[in-house]
């Protein structure tokens, strides 16, 4: 088999590892499936919460399950674990939940409230792309500010938390992000208000039902959307993981992309640019 040679300009995933050897992988990658890149994703995230526990229960060998749970709260959701949240002790195995599972919840619930919605953010780019842990689960959901309290309603039944006084910051126009947490499993999820911009509006359009092992269904967004929004979100965090799931996405996608989508859209937000060099990057 003749070896790949990268073209110039092409950035490897991480400084550690070689050029030959990121080619390689993702010559790998580019041949499996959408879903074969989520659950090995899935499996990740699932592990680094084993371990998470595995850790607890040998510094604390003899602590309650409460204090086995506050702990892990508290290691899984840092942040993110506010002060009202208060965990319903289930079997520990529960806790062990990953991304795919909690969309595949999610999903249900807000299909069948007839909420628009897709997948985007760490999830997205590793279905598209390199696949890798995620904390939580970021949701784009069309939704009026107003309807949110019926909807904190019905995920309240299906044992999600919500911080209290969260809908009404969006509701008063101080936030546009709703972050909800399983109370069994402590699986976290950010559910952020569409806007009514064009470029969101195009995103809600293009997403697509995938389905894993058959079993697992649900809404994401595209490859481009994802390489866009990635983007426009590393320009105000400077975020270089934002940037490695981008070149994941565009490794991988390199022959299925829409280019022209892509250009236009990068003109419009701003972003041609970095867009450009992200393609030198990945060696498009």
């Amino acid at each position: 088999m003749p070896k790949t040679i990268a073209k110039p300009g092409y950035k490897s995933q991480a400084a550690d590892t070689s050029i030959d050897a990121d080619l390689q992988q993702f010559s790998l990658l580019r041949k499996w499936s959408l879903g074969d890149r989520l659950q090995l994703s899935a499996k990740l995230s699932r592990h680094l919460r084993a371990l998470c526990l595995a850790g607890i229960k040998q510094r604390c060998p003899t602590g309650s399950a409460l204090e086995r749970r506050t702990q892990f709260d508290r290691a899984v959701l840092a942040e993110k674990l506010h002060p009202g949240f208060r965990p319903k002790l289930v079997d520990e195995t529960m806790w062990i939940q990953d991304s795919i599972e909690l969309a595949e919840q999610l999903h249900s619930i807000l299909e069948a409230n007839a909420i628009p919605y897709y997948v985007g953010g760490g999830v997205a780019s590793s279905a598209h792309g390199e696949p890798r842990a995620t904390r939580d689960l970021d949701l784009i959901v069309q939704i009026q500010p107003e309807a949110l309290s019926v909807l904190v309603e019905i995920l309240e039944v299906h044992h999600f938390y919500c911080p209290e006084g969260a809908v009404e910051e969006i509701k008063q126009g101080r936030s546009r992000m709703l972050n909800i947490t399983n109370i069994e499993t402590s699986a976290n999820a950010d559910l952020f208000i569409m806007d009514v911009s064009p470029f969101a509006q195009s995103q809600m359009a293009r997403r697509s039902l995938i389905s894993v092992d058959g079993t697992h269904q649900f809404w994401i967004c595209s490859a481009e959307d994802t390489v866009l929004q990635k983007l426009l979100w590393r320009r105000s965090s400077q975020s270089e993981q934002q940037w490695r799931d981008v070149l994941g996405v565009l490794k991988v996608q390199v022959d299925h992309l829409d280019y022209s989508y892509l250009a236009e859209w990068a003109e419009q937000l701003g972003i041609l640019d970095v867009l450009s060099q992200a393609f030198v990057a990945a060696g498009v």
